[in-house]
């Protein structure tokens, strides 16, 4: 599960800190509505291969990684290697393409141990200039043989009784997914991401408390990750521990990465710009990578970044010092 430390502004850092969690579940709350489409004979889009994200890495405006970028401040995913962008105050809604079809992910230790792999929109609640309450949904891969599935993470449930973490049963295949986040009513927020190949498709409806729909106490965020598990959270002599630099260490060379994962076409959403505006680094409150260079001890980058004006991303996450096995 998310759990995350952000000292990059005080806002943030509680925000992070607090959308944090416990081991993954099945839970599902009869609260929320979750809704489900099967398969059909949805006319294929363009796809975008594998030599094309290649191109898209020599085409990049900017480049962002563990040895060379420092956070504004400090930011992180204590869970694992982590790439965040927030919007500022206002908004109500986010929207992009993810293409989960050509990124390539290995997430199981020679062992059989495994890492989770996640990429999804937040929102955030504010009162005044003071966080108070946050929900992460998106794409969760888990477990030995997991498939890419919906979840949800909240901090404070609307209604007492609310399980504040689920994985959707609907398991989704690789595709290039059009994802919208929005508020719907106060309160309430929905992610429905559509495959642009299979025509599969899955929509979540989760509880916002405090939340208001016209974005005057909302923030949005992207986040893509890869998150440790409890028992891979081990330094290099194999002893429990808490520190992210060891225990990446002791996962490095061992084969484990998620990268050529390309985010696309973000954009943010408001009562003045309803038809939405592209999400370019003019509306970025902070964009943040996990590690970077203020965490000593790497000799590699186990982060790395390409972006396209700010609206566009080629993610690598890769815990291997010779790249590309």
């Amino acid at each position: 599960m998310k759990k995350f430390l952000c000292v990059c502004l005080a806002s943030l850092c509680l925000c992070l800190a607090a959308c944090g969690g416990a081991e993954v579940s099945q839970a599902e709350s009869s609260v929320f509505s979750v809704e489900s489409v099967e398969e059909s004979s949805m006319e294929s889009s363009e796809e975008v291969s594998i030599d094309v994200i290649g191109e898209l890495r020599d085409s990049a405006t900017g480049k962002l990684d563990s040895l060379t970028y420092t956070n504004n401040g400090r930011m992180g995913d204590l869970d694992g290697t982590a790439f965040a962008i927030y919007s500022p105050i206002g908004y109500n809604g986010a929207s992009g393409t993810i293409d989960l079809k050509n990124a390539q992910l290995r997430r199981v230790l020679p062992d059989g141990r495994f890492i989770n792999a996640y990429a999804f929109f937040g929102v955030d609640v504010y009162s005044g200039e003071w966080w108070q309450n946050c929900v992460d949904v998106g794409f969760c891969r888990s477990g030995q043989t997991g498939k890419w599935h919906l979840f949800y993470n909240m901090y404070e449930p609307l209604n007492e009784g609310t399980n504040t973490w689920y994985e959707s049963s609907k398991t989704l295949p690789d595709d290039i997914y059009d994802m919208t986040f929005t508020m719907e009513g106060d309160q309430y927020v929905r992610l429905t991401v559509t495959g642009r190949n299979r025509g599969r498709t899955d929509t979540v409806l989760v509880e916002v408390k405090g939340a208001k729909a016209d974005g005057s106490n909302t923030a949005f965020l992207f986040n893509a990750a890869l998150d440790y598990p409890p028992d891979t959270m081990l330094d290099r002599e194999g002893n429990p521990c808490s520190d992210f630099v060891e225990i990446t260490l002791a996962c490095t060379d061992l084969g484990l990465y998620f990268r050529n994962l390309y985010v696309s076409e973000l954009k943010l959403y408001s009562e003045d710009k309803p038809e939405g505006e592209t999400w370019t680094s003019e509306l970025a409150q902070s964009t943040g990578i996990w590690p970077d260079q203020t965490n000593a001890g790497f000799d590699y980058a186990p982060t790395t970044i390409y972006t396209f004006d700010g609206s566009a991303y080629v993610i690598d996450f890769d815990m291997n010092r010779k790249k590309g096995e």
